[in-house]
């Protein structure tokens, strides 16, 4: 804001500008998700979320549910905007590391890693929109090479934070 500010300020950009160039729908988007991730919070569902995850990976420690979480969200993120996936997942992310009795910042980082990953899709980011066109891309160049993008990602992440986090990969 205080670079919005400045620019405006000093004649680089005027109001109207720098107004049109907001995007209505991204602040509708995040606006509409904040308070779906609050009733998520409010009504239980992220707890219930968290819990059902937990209940289907039984056996598996922190560190096998983290990568898991990872890949859900990764995989998400290109149908959904990367901001909603942030706001959605994240009070998922807290009630899971709750439930499992560990410090919530590495399931913190997993959301906005995995929420990052929108390679896969021209939809999962409007950057992608944006070049898909005056590129030539079709939909099938994004999942060639935005899938594999992925799947690296996610095999950097799952040896690195259990690693980093000292969390186990089961529960023995």
């Amino acid at each position: 804001l205080t670079g919005a500010a400045a620019m405006i300020v000093s004649g680089c950009l005027n109001i109207r500008d720098a107004v049109r160039a907001i995007d209505s729908r991204i602040v509708l988007t995040v606006a509409a998700t904040l308070g779906l991730g609050t009733a998520l919070q409010i009504t239980g569902g992220a707890e219930f979320v968290a819990l059902s995850l937990i209940g289907a990976l039984d056996g598996l420690g922190p560190g096998a549910i983290i990568s898991v979480f990872f890949l859900i969200i990764a995989l998400l993120t290109n149908v959904l905007s990367n901001n909603a996936s942030a706001v959605l997942f994240t009070p998922i992310a807290v009630n899971i590391a709750s439930v499992l009795g560990v410090d919530p910042m590495p399931f913190i980082f997993a959301v906005i890693f995995g929420a990052s990953c929108s390679f896969a899709t021209p939809i999962g980011y409007q950057t992608n929109l944006i070049i898909m066109a005056p590129g030539h891309y079709r939909f099938i160049d994004f999942v060639k090479s935005g899938t594999p993008l992925i799947i690296l990602l996610w095999i950097g992440f799952s040896v690195l934070f259990p690693w980093y986090y000292n969390l186990p990969l089961t529960l023995n």
